[in-house]
């Protein structure tokens, strides 16, 4: 062999070495996702990872997922699945499982969020876990409840994943938005927004967080935008001032922030901001970070009667017709979270489907300035 040979596998050598990934760390070369029996769960980009060769999660959000029972203290988390017991002590960093130590599967803090191994926390909880690497996703499933085949689950995400056509449309964007929940009506409208594939915008109220914690988990974690709507709804605590009009907003965001780790820049005032926010109240708002939203399209649900939700539709189909005519680009539809609505909400979205107009659910990197103060700094 010459010195030109050896000098080739040298280098060989040496750029294995560079480019071989370190196991010690997490791995980036392409996202990994999670789904429990037939439906793909979310996870913000980068949140699954794979780290020593295991694919860990966030332990908090995906025992939110799994239904369990979560009790948080200062001194440890502590989750309960199907008479398992999982603890993670944050002084000691150590995991016990039904109170015997765990070593290998030790839960993990990184960047302040604490990380778990799928496989392991679903095992043993009671679950049947399987990687599928064609699509990239651990699939967790129970025999007691029931779930289509691995290769037809394949098959679904694989459909779901095909970019859809593009059909050339000039219709404006469309908002759907959700006022005073969590309730039961909001766990309907989840439901239905599943179903067709659609994300909302959620103004929620502080106390009725407060009443309905997993409700408002479950609409964070199946991807909707949640906004602040004050902690009581109660216009003479909410406008009492500009300082308490600011706390109820804070107060109901750090509330939110402990339930769902989201912190939200999006305020709607309760009964819209004209002439209930005054100035000093705006700017405190934009001191602090704050966007407002009020609506262009109002469908009264409220006042309409469940036998007459037809109405709903109309309102909505009326509505967002004439912002389109007056050559609004994005339209924002006040809607809530009544059983009018639930009998409504299906109609407007295929309506609006068929008609062509795009939905989204509010970004705050996109943010749409719609307030009744024609304010853009808002």
């Amino acid at each position: 062999m010459n010195s030109y040979q050896n000098m080739t596998i040298i280098l060989i050598f040496a750029m294995c070495i560079i480019l071989w990934p370190n196991q010690g760390h997490a791995t980036a070369e392409s996202n990994r996702f999670v789904a429990l029996h037939d439906r793909m769960l979310h996870f913000e980009k980068g949140e699954v990872q794979i780290v020593n060769g295991q694919m860990i999660v966030p332990f908090e959000k995906m025992a939110q997922y799994l239904y369990a029972d979560i009790v948080k203290t200062e001194d440890q988390l502590k989750v309960t699945k199907n008479g398992t017991s999982i603890v993670y002590v944050y002084n000691t960093k150590e995991t016990f499982v039904n109170e015997v130590i765990e070593e290998t599967n030790a839960i993990q803090m990184m960047n302040d969020v604490l990380y778990i191994p799928i496989r392991f926390l679903g095992e043993v909880t009671g679950f049947n876990v399987e990687y599928m690497s064609s699509i990239l996703t651990a699939r967790l499933t129970s025999e007691t409840y029931p779930h289509i085949s691995n290769q037809d689950f394949i098959n679904k995400v694989v459909k779901d994943r095909k970019p859809p056509v593009p059909v050339p449309s000039d219709k404006p964007i469309v908002y759907l938005t959700f006022d005073d929940g969590p309730n039961r009506y909001t766990s309907v409208h989840l439901q239905i927004l599943r179903e067709y594939k659609v994300k909302g915008t959620f103004f929620f109220i502080g106390e009725d967080v407060q009443r309905h914690p997993s409700i408002a988990s479950q609409t964070f974690l199946d991807g909707h935008y949640l906004g602040l709507h004050s902690m009581t709804h109660e216009k003479k605590k909410v406008y009492a001032n500009a300082g308490a009009f600011m706390k109820e907003m804070q107060t109901e965001n750090g509330l939110l922030k402990k339930l769902t780790g989201h912190t939200s820049t999006l305020v709607r005032a309760p009964y819209g901001s004209t002439p209930h926010v005054t100035s000093s109240m705006r700017d405190l708002l934009k001191r602090n970070g704050y966007k407002m939203w009020d609506w262009d399209v109002d469908t009264v649900d409220w006042k309409i009667k469940e036998d007459n939700y037809q109405q709903i539709v109309k309102n909505v189909q009326v509505g967002v017709e004439k912002a389109r005519l007056a050559k609004d680009k994005q339209i924002v539809v006040l809607l809530h979270d009544r059983p009018q609505t639930n009998k409504a909400l299906p109609q407007i979205i295929e309506w609006l489907k068929k008609q062509g107009y795009p939905i989204q659910r509010y970004s705050p990197e996109l943010h749409v300035s719609q307030n009744f103060w024609r304010d853009q700094d808002l």
